[in-house]
């Protein structure tokens, strides 16, 4: 596995080459449709005195539709963020970085991460960190590759279920995972559709390409018992 540094250089200073698709829009349909997918589930957690952190947040798109509803939005996120004039919205390179001032801020009530904790070399000591600035009824979100897709088709770019290791990812996921979290659990499938993408939800993992995932903060805690 890479290390910490080897991490936050990569994704500073490279991984952005290989993905202008993401680099050049502000919002891309799976923004809105993660929106849509929240406001459904956890739409008691939206308003205007949350706090909204996006892990991993790429290009924004979600931060920038939760800032619409004057929530207060963290990212964290390697590269650069367009945040300018944007009230409340405040950027981190490394989720230590924040953690490191957490004090002065609110808990996180809402924490979203999308297809990110792939990326991760220790998925236990990330829910370790992330558990200490979570608010007791917070809800955490999780979208991530499903690893036992098992009707692959041809151009399946996403690793893990075929027995390969696509691109950056690290660690690939499947339900069992996020039923010991007593997650809520979906799946969704992505489908090309004018050259972005469209997400239909599936009923089981047998044809789904992405798991979603929402979890308490009082089920994150239990779980990270398990390790101490």
């Amino acid at each position: 596995m890479p290390t910490e540094e080897e991490l936050q250089k990569f994704y500073s200073q490279i991984y952005w080459v290989s993905n202008q698709y993401y680099k050049n829009n502000f919002l891309i349909p799976r923004d809105l449709d993660h929106l849509l997918f929240l406001e459904k589930k956890i739409s008691d957690k939206i308003t205007k005195n949350s706090n909204f952190m996006n892990f991993g947040a790429g290009h924004g798109g979600v931060s920038y539709l939760m800032a619409s509803k004057k929530i207060t939005v963290i990212n964290i996120e390697p590269s650069e963020i367009f945040s300018t004039n944007i009230k409340n919205f405040y950027n981190f390179e490394k989720i230590d970085s924040f953690i490191d001032v957490a004090q002065d801020y609110p808990k996180v009530d809402i924490f979203y991460s999308s297809h990110t904790v792939e990326h991760l070399a220790d998925p236990v000591s990330f829910f370790k960190k992330i558990s200490n600035i979570l608010s007791d009824d917070a809800k955490i979100f999780i979208e991530v590759p499903n690893c036992r897709k098992s009707n692959i088709t041809k151009d399946y770019a996403e690793g893990g279920c075929d027995g390969k290791i696509t691109g950056s990812h690290l660690i690939y996921f499947t339900k069992d995972f996020f039923e010991n979290l007593n997650s809520e659990i979906s799946f969704f499938k992505e489908e090309l559709f004018e050259k972005n993408y469209n997400y239909t939800e599936v009923s089981n993992e047998d044809e789904a390409d992405c798991i979603r995932a929402i979890i308490s903060a009082e089920d994150i805690k239990k779980f990270i018992k398990k390790f101490n």
